[in-house]
Formats: structure tokens, C-alpha cells, sequence
């Protein structure tokens, strides 16, 4: 059967929440023959190599003032006027767009256009720009099996193909921390988790029993202006700490970790699930429509971890979970095979494929 698809503009922002997905969906589409373009909202320069041309569309989230509002609609109403010229030159296929405020002009543009088009809903909580554009799309590819606030004339649209994750986040059997052997710790996240988990994290592991204290290899994500903070509270305990403010080879860390803590971004909820981590969820209390506890729940009604609010996250409660998971490996061992039942290793073949069944 001759290819149909071959040429698709996937429109993203620039954050790791969908700079990762959108790479690894362009990976697989132009492994498969097709030429991608990416439309971003300038902070597209991850993209910057020489199989994806690199489109700027400026784009607002609508906030502040009137006269901040006002100059975000302008640069809204700009953004779409650059897209629908890009579009008109590409004649690309079909239109992906991987949800948030950066993708709204292109994907605007085009419904305008009646291109055939995606939206993707990373959260487990249906975004305000997707919900507006729901309609207009051809389709919805969802991340989790269970999405709230999705529009009721809109969920027949609705496709399950799965979060596509970075090449290096494979599954990996988990193997349990027995008695005085070394316990894994993985501590990620990102801008926003940096400096309650330098505080609170240190704390907990302070408060455990010095024979529990040494067991912990943990490895830490902190920002650089926390470090020396954060770095003299665990100089009071005996874990062996790695910190940084940017931690590589998080496939291998993956691996390794007998429990991650984690803000709860879709990305994070998936990248635990595929490789088969158990992870304790602190969702980040000002994300947009507390979208990080929706994805929290999909975890743990799965019984593939714990949630904790930033407001219960104290160093007493964490210390407290983890003697008890440490204590007690079976635990932990069963929220490896819980949390795997919500994983699809295979999001980007789903996603490219649902982009060839609705190419013309």
C-alpha cells in the first residue's frame, strides 16, 4: 500500500513537556519517509536540525492587564497570519499540534484552511486552547485512557494513542531493594520542584534512621541557585547525593531508580509508567486547571504510586513513606507492575499512524 503522508508541520512550544513528545513523533514520521515541519513560539531552536525546518509563530497566553491582553491578541491575530502563509506555501498533509498557547495560531490557521488536523492532549485534564479548538479538529489523540473536561460533541473525535517519549525511556525490569542493599532515589523537577523538594527531601532523609540514611544513592535535579542550599541540608545526613541542575541519561536513572518523586506533567506521569517506576506524585499547585492531579490520579488509581498535595509534602510525611517503602520492597515491586498497565511504549507509531488515517 503506497505511503499517503508526506509532509506534516507539527506546531509545539518549547518546554520539555512538548519539545520531548513533538521530537520523538517527528523521529518517527521521518523515519517513515516524511518531511516534517515544526512551528514553534521561538524557542523552537531544539528543533534546530537539518531534517525540520524551524518556523517561528509568535503566540500569547492572553494574560495580564487589558493592555497586556490587548497586546496578546495582536500577537495572536500575528502569529496566525504568519502560520496560514507558512501553511499555504507547505500544503503540508495533515497539522499536528501538541496542545498549550505556542501551538493556537497554527492549529487556528489550520481549521481556517481545512486541513486535515490533531490536536494532542498530553494531560489527563482536557487544556483550555484544545478545548477551543476541539471542534475544528479532525481528531484528538489523548495520552491517558481518562481525560476530564473533554467537550461531549467532541469525544468521538477521541483517539487513545499514548504520550510519544524520548528514544532512551524504555521499559526495564524492576528489582527490589532488599534489607541494608542501596536504595535509589531519582529527584526531578524541573522549575517547578526545585526548591520544595531541595527543602523538604533533605529534611525527610534526615529524619530517617542512620542505617536507612545510608542506603540512599540519590540523585537530584537542582536549580543552580538552591544547590548550596540543599546541598548543606543533605551534608547533615549520611546518603551518598548527587545534585544538579540538569541530570543526562535520565533513561539510565530511570532504570535504576527504586522510587522517583516527581512533579506530575504528563511527560513525567508517562516517561514513570514506560519504564516501570514506581513514583511518588507532587503535583505543582499552580498548573493550569490543576492539570498535574488529574495526571496524578490516572497513576494512582492504577496503584502504580502516591500522591501527595504541596501542602502535605513535609519532610515528617515523606520521611514516614519512605522507612515504609524501604521496609517494605514488596510494595514497591507492585506499583512497578501497576504503573505499567497505563504505559504505551509504542505512542509514536499510534500517533503517526492516526496522522496517515486522516491524511487525504
Amino acid at each position: 500500500m503506497p505511503k499517503l503522508t508526506t509532509r506534516v508541520v507539527i506546531a509545539t512550544g518549547g518546554t520539555g513537556g512538548h519539545v520531548f513528545p513533538a521530537q520523538a513523533l517527528a523521529s518517527e514520521l521521518s523515519r517513515q519517509g516524511v518531511d516534517v515541519f515544526i512551528f514553534s513560539d521561538g524557542r523552537g531552536q531544539q528543533f534546530n536540525t537539518p531534517s525540520h525546518l524551524t518556523v517561528q509563530i509568535s503566540s500569547s497566553q492572553l494574560q495580564g492587564s487589558a493592555r497586556q491582553k490587548i497586546q496578546g491578541g495582536a500577537l495572536l491575530m500575528k502569529g496566525i497570519g504568519k502560520a496560514l502563509y507558512h501553511l499555504r506555501c507547505l500544503k503540508p498533509d495533515v497539522v499536528v499540534g501538541f496542545g498549550g498557547y505556542a501551538s493556537f495560531p497554527t492549529m487556528m490557521a489550520a481549521a481556517i484552511l481545512r486541513l486535515p488536523s490533531i490536536i494532542h492532549q498530553a494531560d489527563a485534564y482536557f487544556g483550555r486552547t484544545n478545548r477551543f479548538l476541539a471542534p475544528f479538529m479532525t481528531r484528538i489523540a489523548t495520552s491517558f485512557p481518562h481525560v476530564e473536561n473533554i467537550p461531549s460533541s467532541c469525544k468521538g473525535k477521541v483517539s487513545m494513542t499514548g504520550l510519544p517519549v524520548r528514544p532512551e525511556i524504555m521499559s526495564a525490569e524492576y528489582g527490589p531493594s532488599e534489607n541494608e542493599a542501596p536504595f535509589q532515589l531519582l529527584v526531578t523537577g524541573g522549575s517547578q520542584g526545585a526548591k520544595v523538594f531541595g527543602e523538604i527531601v533533605p529534611q525527610a532523609v534526615y529524619l530517617l534512621e542512620p542505617v536507612q540514611q545510608k542506603r540512599l544513592r540519590i540523585s537530584q535535579q537542582c536549580r543552580a541557585e538552591f544547590l548550596d542550599m540543599t546541598k548543606a541540608l543533605y551534608e547533615r545526613t549520611k546518603a551518598k547525593v548527587e545534585l544538579s541542575p540538569f541530570l543526562e541519561n535520565m533513561g539510565e536513572r530511570y532504570k535504576k531508580a527504586h522510587l522517583i518523586i516527581s512533579r506530575a506533567g504528563a511527560s513525567s506521569a508517562v516517561e514513570a509508567a514506560v519504564v516501570g517506576r514506581p513514583t511518588l506524585f507532587v503535583p505543582y499547585p499552580y498548573a493550569m486547571d490543576d492539570h498535574q492531579f488529574y495526571n496524578s490520579k490516572e497513576v494512582i488509581n492504577a496503584g502504580g504510586g502516591w500522591m501527595m498535595r504541596e501542602k502535605e509534602f513535609t519532610s515528617i510525611a515523606l520521611s514516614n513513606l519512605l522507612s515504609e517503602l524501604m521496609t517494605s520492597p514488596w510494595k514497591l515491586s507492585q506499583a512497578a507492575v501497576n504503573i505499567r498497565t497505563i504505559a504505551i511504549s509504542d505512542a509514536s507509531i499510534r500517533l503517526a499512524h492516526l496522522v496517515d488515517l486522516i491524511a487525504p
